[in-house]
């Protein structure tokens, strides 16, 4: 049986966020790691201003670390890699690394180094960042948001920034299907040694996730050491059944964790069929076509300020500037939507 606490957290004040963070935790089997090195790991798929709930909020950072810290650990280091990651890239944006900076731990660069592993499920090799050679245990600190190719992203999904900088988005050329996709990320959680995940779903994000959506307030922190019921509480409170969402079934199939059934998870506090947004702007279903495959990215050039991250992350090499404009091959577009996740103007749709 696995134990989920959801916490009410109305906001984002620093002894607000400590208290309900501290009961999240001791309520929900937070794992021994006294004597050990942790990673703490918070989402960041572009350091963007906080108020775009993009990112993982850092006072949930910042508690989390002072939470560590009590637990005798032999070291703390913070770190993720954004889907656009450049070498020395400090997420200043978000504020994280100042809260690493006030707090006295270290924010680690995961393009030092790497290697290659091959995952169980889907029995091909990734690289990973060797970060995860230094340590003894991860916590992972993911964010409530929808996504545009995987329904909805969370505490599986948030290893996938243990793929460092542009070893990230080939990935959608390897694994277009999002069933096979959600079979990597599964894969991934075998190897990154999670112990604990906390969700910061005290704003977390609707619509267009999961970089352009909007804040929407839900305000509640969500942990367990099953990083999958984590998840499945979180697809039942924005309405989802949970079992349509790809990561969810294939962790259950695979049987990635304690939770073969959604009946083994127990919730300790607040049961997240009690707190259902009915009208969260949720992704249903991919969206298709008229030909009945996904549906392409539509671009709009009076958004679009031309910063070329959209051309940048493109697995496939499908984009391009063309008389000031970006282009997209639609003969070579994989609909991984990975241009929509890092655009920062909105200038990226996926359409009916």
């Amino acid at each position: 049986m696995s134990k989920v606490s959801i916490i009410k957290c109305e906001n984002y004040e620093k002894n607000v966020v400590f208290e309900a963070l501290k009961k999240a935790c001791d309520s929900s089997d937070f794992p021994n790691i006294e004597g050990k090195s942790v990673l703490i790991k918070p989402n960041i798929l572009s350091d963007s201003n906080v108020d775009k709930a993009i990112t993982t909020n850092p006072e949930v950072l910042r508690s989390m670390i002072n939470y560590v810290k009590a637990k005798k650990p032999k070291s703390i280091i913070v770190g993720d890699s954004p889907a656009l990651h450049k070498s020395g890239m400090t997420p200043t944006n978000s504020g994280i690394y100042q809260v690493c900076e006030e707090e006295g731990v270290e924010w680690v660069n995961f393009l030092k180094g790497s290697f290659k592993v091959k995952l169980p499920i889907i029995n091909k090799k990734i690289t990973l960042t060797d970060t995860l050679n230094d340590i003894d245990v991860l916590i992972s600190l993911p964010k409530f948001k929808t996504h545009e190719l995987m329904i909805v992203t969370g505490a599986l999904k948030n290893q996938f920034g243990l793929v460092p900088g542009f070893h990230k988005s080939p990935q959608h050329v390897k694994y277009p299907n999002k069933d096979n996709f959600a079979k990597m990320i599964c894969g991934i959680h075998t190897q990154a040694k999670v112990g604990f995940a906390l969700m910061d779903a005290v704003i977390g994000m609707e619509g267009a996730g999961p970089g352009n959506g909007t804040p929407r307030q839900v305000g509640v922190l969500i942990a367990s050491n099953d990083l999958l019921a984590v998840d499945v509480a979180q697809a039942t409170i924005m309405g989802h059944s949970p079992l349509d969402i790809p990561i969810i079934k294939c962790a259950i199939l695979n049987q990635l964790t304690d939770t073969r059934k959604l009946d083994d998870i127990e919730y300790t506090d607040i049961n997240p069929n009690d707190m259902i947004i009915s009208d969260y702007k949720r992704i249903v279903k991919n969206k298709k076509s008229e030909n009945g495959q996904r549906a392409t990215p539509t671009f709009i050039p009076e958004k679009c300020i031309l910063c070329r991250k959209c051309v940048e992350v493109c697995p496939a090499s499908a984009l391009s500037v063309v008389d000031k404009k970006i282009e997209l091959d639609k003969s070579k577009c994989v609909m991984c939507y990975c241009c929509h996740e890092v655009c920062p103007a909105k200038a990226i749709e996926i359409r009916k």
